[in-house]
């Protein structure tokens, strides 16, 4: 690939080309220097950089290949980037949501923590209405009323045994799975965000990218995290399960100096994750916005959200003009604002009833924001 995402420690992200990096350092690149995939955040490596070495001349002479970045050839994460193959035209995935479910401290302020399956219920003010009485979610051979989760955000379905083969024991009727979720395929464990501080957070979907200098929740047995224990900076046993004390609750994060990364990225690879120092997503800058849920949630309501690229481009100031894009023909819906894109007419957008997702051609700057919320 031709470009990179250039990170150095205490300095923002930068987008360079791959001539730029062989006319910048021959060659020679510090180890400071970390360059990352724009398409999967992966790790790349540089390749034909510098002057090739003929033997038998015993000189350097210009390489015959074009500077350029390749993934690791033995990762097998990056396999499933469409930048991975050269040439080849990997369909993108889907922008489907997973099925909701957080990690939550048992009342009392113990050490005992629950899975819950919780639904999306901001935006579907109208679905209740819809709604019959057969609508149900299955888990575990028990139907649960749809319309009374969404009545209710305190009416959850705790889960027990999260890691055993979910796929099989929660069933989700066809015509509401775009509004309920998908459900995750079962890895061995399960990983959280802290959302909700030291009580838990909301699980991580599949295929995400840790961040360092975060601290996450990885619910798991013993003997899966036995590994975990050497590479993380921090991986600290904070609790178990309510009702199954052979599943612990650990708190992990690894610094972003640290040189466990690599130990960690490996790690995560093997249930579908991968640490990345690289935040892909459009950043918000205004207005001031909820996103507990992973979605964007404008607080004030005749405000247009405005996203800037998350990183700059050659080096180059980022440009301030903000472009105005709409995402749905609803002409009451507001439009978003731009800045840093330069391509903004290139936005793919996709809307699932009140929420739109919204990314900018091959790059998955991906946010996903609530059209309503910028409703008249």
């Amino acid at each position: 690939m031709d470009s990179a995402i250039q990170v150095v420690n205490m300095a923002g992200a930068v987008q360079v080309s791959a001539q730029e990096v062989n006319d910048r350092f021959h060659g020679d690149v510090p180890a400071s220097v970390r360059f990352y995939c724009p398409f999967c955040s992966r790790p790349v490596i540089t390749r034909a950089m510098g002057w090739d070495f003929d033997s038998r001349r015993r000189n350097h002479v210009p390489r015959t290949r074009n500077p350029h970045f390749a993934h690791r050839r033995k990762d097998d994460w990056a396999k499933n980037c469409e930048a991975y193959h050269a040439g080849s035209g990997t369909a993108r995935e889907e922008m489907t949501l997973p099925l909701l479910m957080f990690l939550r401290r048992e009342p009392g302020g113990n050490a005992r923590f629950r899975v819950e399956i919780a639904l999306r219920r901001r935006g579907l003010a109208s679905v209740p209405s819809r709604l019959q009485s057969e609508d149900t979610i299955t888990v575990d051979d028990r139907p649960y009323s749809l319309r009374e989760l969404l009545t209710d955000r305190r009416n959850t379905i705790v889960l027990t045994d999260p890691l055993g083969r979910l796929e099989s024991r929660i069933r989700i009727p066809q015509q509401w799975r775009k509004n309920v979720g998908c459900v995750q395929q079962s890895t061995g464990i399960m990983i959280f965000s802290d959302s909700f501080g030291s009580n838990g957070g909301r699980r991580l979907p599949e295929r995400s990218a840790l961040r360092s200098d975060c601290t996450y929740y990885i619910v798991a047995g013993e003997k899966r995290m036995k590994g975990a224990r050497s590479c993380f900076d921090r991986a600290e046993s904070i609790g178990s399960l309510a009702g199954d004390d052979q599943l612990h609750v650990y708190a992990v994060s690894v610094s972003g100096a640290s040189r466990r990364k690599n130990a960690v990225d490996d790690w995560l690879s093997q249930y579908g994750y991968c640490l990345s120092d690289v935040d892909r997503a459009a950043q918000l800058m205004w207005p001031p916005s909820l996103r507990s849920w992973g979605v964007d949630e404008p607080l004030f309501r005749n405000s247009s959200p405005t996203y800037r690229f998350p990183y700059r481009f050659n080096d180059h100031p980022m440009q301030d003009a903000v472009t105005s894009k709409r995402l749905h023909p609803d002409p009451r819906a507001r439009e978003i604002g731009l800045i840093g894109f330069d391509h903004p007419d290139a936005v793919e957008a996709q809307t699932e009833w009140f929420c739109a997702f919204f990314r900018l051609f091959a790059f998955w700057c991906v946010r996903a924001v609530r059209f309503d919320s910028v409703c008249d």
